[in-house]
């Protein structure tokens, strides 16, 4: 009997050292809904277009921003980047309606990210019920690219004429991901400065 144990013990050795060189890791950037990759892209997106936002008005003017058609998930923090690039512009806001010369409207056309993916191998595979089997790729690449688009239009407070409008004003912000025999991973272009730590 003792005999057989070097046999026995082979192939389980064998067993644990292969499942001891195979893994991945996998680093969950963030556990809300939201990860703050996806918000740094959103959020310079929008700095990008709203830096991009021209409108030539009235230095003696004094203007009041409408925001009533700018909704979406990260609307206010546009506004808010719109804002500021107008009054570097040197656009005078107030905040009473009324005490415009002028009505900023501002719109919305885009805010959000564009993911595309490649997979050199066995891309994840879902199977019926909750089973999903993990990808096994040679090589693989992610890239999330996010697209802000804005526009203006100013027009006269007493008479509702056209003042001024401007081109639509476009602000993007990638990153890019990639993952090699499924166990190297790095990643380029981030959404934030690579000095902060």
């Amino acid at each position: 009997m003792p005999r057989n144990r070097p046999i026995i013990a082979a192939p389980m050795a064998a067993a644990v050292l292969a499942a001891l060189t195979a893994g991945c890791t996998d680093v969950k950037e963030s556990l809300p809904s939201r990860t703050a990759t996806e918000q740094l892209l959103i959020s310079s997106a929008a700095d990008n277009a709203a830096n991009r936002l021209r409108l030539d008005l009235p230095a003696d003017k004094k203007a009041f921003l409408d925001t009533g058609n700018f909704d979406g998930a990260d609307a206010r923090y546009a506004a808010s980047a719109i804002k500021e690039s107008l009054l570097r512009q040197g656009v005078r806001l107030v905040s009473d309606r009324a005490a415009a010369d002028t009505i900023i409207e501002i719109r919305l056309g885009a805010l959000s990210v564009n993911q595309s993916k490649t997979v050199l191998g066995i891309p994840p595979i879902t199977l019926p019920g909750t089973i999903t089997l993990p990808e096994a790729s040679v090589y693989s690449s992610t890239e999330n690219q996010a697209v802000a688009k804005f526009s203006a239009f100013a027009y006269d407070n007493r008479s509702g004429a056209l003042v001024a409008s401007t081109e639509p004003a476009y602000g993007l912000s990638g990153e890019q991901s990639y993952r090699a025999m499924t166990l190297f991973s790095w990643r380029t272009s981030p959404p934030y400065p690579e000095d902060i730590n």
